[in-house]
Order: C-alpha cells, then structure tokens, then sequence
C-alpha cells in the first residue's frame, strides 16, 4: 500500500460538521449549522426588508398606471395585509390575558366529594 492510500485526505476545518445537540442527527448540523450564529436572524431581516422596498420601488417605477385610489399605491396590499396579520397576532395576547388560568388551577383542592384525596 502507497502511503495516501494508508492515510485518508483530511477535510479542511470548515468542512467538518460541529458538534450539535444531543441526539442530534449529524447531516443536520452539517446542513443547518451556520443558522445558529445570532446574527442570521437580523441579517435575514434587513435582507427581506431591502427587498421588499426594492420591489414596492420597481412597481412604482414600472406600473404604466395612474393612482386613483388607495388600492393602486404600490405596496397598498402588502401594508394592509401585515397590517391586518399583526392586528390577529397581537390580538392573542390580551385574549389569553383574559381566557387564562392560573398555574396551579388543576392543583388546588375543589371542595367536591372524591377529588380530594
């Protein structure tokens, strides 16, 4: 035997998978690990952001249209719709404020006959 074929070719640094979670399955954290740095969420952000003006901008642009109502301003259906999805989400928050129970609301003792044992 030749000594490369002794030795197997060693892979450069960033080509080897981290170590992840317990458990976790190693092609995860092969495919997946460059998202747990704290910085992809902003990047992604401010990425999806740029976009978004840009296109509303190259509408503007482009559209051979005349603005006769709110309906036809470039971005009108995007604004209304996260408009009307962050009013929903948020709306949640005073709901479970008032349709939740307390912690230990299974825990305390009910005063009825057998259940407090």
């Amino acid at each position: 035997m030749s000594e490369e074929q002794a030795h197997p070719p060693e892979l450069p640094a960033e080509a080897v998978a981290r170590p992840g979670e317990p458990g976790e399955h190693p092609l995860s954290v092969l495919l997946f690990a460059w998202m747990r740095k704290p910085m992809i969420a902003r990047y992604a952000m401010i990425c999806l952001g740029v976009i978004g003006i840009g296109l509303i901008g190259a509408e503007w642009l482009i559209s051979p249209y005349r603005i006769k109502d709110a309906t036809n301003v470039p971005g009108f259906y995007g604004v209304f719709g996260f408009v009307a999805f962050a009013i929903a989400a948020l709306s949640g928050w005073p709901l479970g404020k008032l349709l939740r129970r307390p912690e230990d609301y299974y825990e305390k003792r009910s005063g009825e006959a057998g259940r407090d044992r």
